[in-house]
């Protein structure tokens, strides 16, 4: 028994692996289309990579004020990162055998912790930051759950290696292509991304997730960017498993997300917090209709 729990484990790690190391790739890729689009040069698709190493080697400050929840806090958030991605499985298009309602509950757990390492910096930043993640998670997880309902009652599973599209049944069909729009306008949101919040801000005004990195330095920054890209591209592999009804390799549909993150990053403005509330209810409106079209 104790070698099969070990094994399954192993087998779990593998699979966050890729995900792991490619996350950063990702990012890079995005940040590398943004550029082009805005006809600049742009860092390296691997700047990530370089940014993340630099972070590493520098020295984490901590002020006498603060508890170990703010050191905890940037821990939990990647690891709960990649217990996510070591649900999702592998980048082939297999699926671990993990539940969606469970998955999403780890992630929330990870921004929990966040806005807990924030509020204990105890700077006016740091709460403003914990509350508007707060405010987006409250209205974002519902929109989630009820993505992972639409695709529970299709399938009649909450098993994320049951609940993988069907090509020959849902091949761009009103529900699916519904479906896709609302997971993609939830997944923007879900990472702290334009329109809701722009990464590569630092205005005051306008900061969610940056607000909250703010007083964080070194090894527990490194930490928590990583965990970020982590995130992006577990949401990346749900939208393409999920939702996307494209036949094509799963790495294809990441790069296709990728572009899309950048294409929209490039021609929209961020919003005003208030109006979020009206964005993801486009989205929760987009999978109400996807529920009426596949019940008929």
């Amino acid at each position: 028994m104790m070698n099969e729990i070990g094994l399954l484990l192993g087998m779990k790690l593998l699979q966050a692996l890729p995900l792991l190391l490619l996350a950063p790739l990702v990012a890079g890729i995005i940040n590398k289309v943004k550029a082009v689009l805005q006809k600049r040069q742009g860092a390296s698709i691997f700047q990530e990579y370089f940014d993340l190493y630099k972070w590493w080697r520098r020295e984490t400050i901590l002020t006498p004020y603060t508890s170990y929840i703010f050191i905890l806090a940037p821990v939990l958030y990647l690891l709960t990162s990649l217990m996510g991605a070591a649900m999702v499985g592998y980048l082939d298009g297999s699926f671990a055998m993990g539940d969606a309602f469970i998955f999403v509950c780890i992630l929330a757990l990870g921004r929990f912790f966040m806005t807990l390492g924030s509020m204990d910096s105890a700077t006016a930043f740091g709460g403003m930051g914990s509350s508007r993640e707060i405010y987006i998670s409250v209205l974002v997880e519902p929109a989630v759950m009820l993505a992972v309902l639409l695709n529970a009652s299709r399938y009649g599973s909450t098993t994320l290696s049951r609940m993988a599209i069907d090509y020959g049944s849902l091949y761009f069909t009103l529900p699916t292509v519904l479906a896709c729009v609302a997971f993609f306008l939830i997944m923007l949101a879900e990472n702290c991304r334009l329109p809701v919040d722009n990464p590569d801000t630092h205005l005051e005004l306008t900061m969610i997730h940056e607000c909250m990195t703010l007083e964080y330095s070194g090894r527990l920054l490194s930490y928590i960017h990583l965990g970020s890209m982590v995130r992006l591209v577990v949401f990346l592999v749900l939208w393409g498993n999920l939702y996307l009804p494209l036949a094509i390799p799963l790495v294809a549909k990441v790069l296709l997300g990728a572009l899309l993150i950048g294409l929209v990053e490039t021609l929209v403005n961020k919003m005003r917090l208030f109006k979020v509330r009206i964005y993801l209810s486009a989205a929760v409106v987009l999978l109400m209709v996807a529920f009426m079209a596949e019940a008929w």
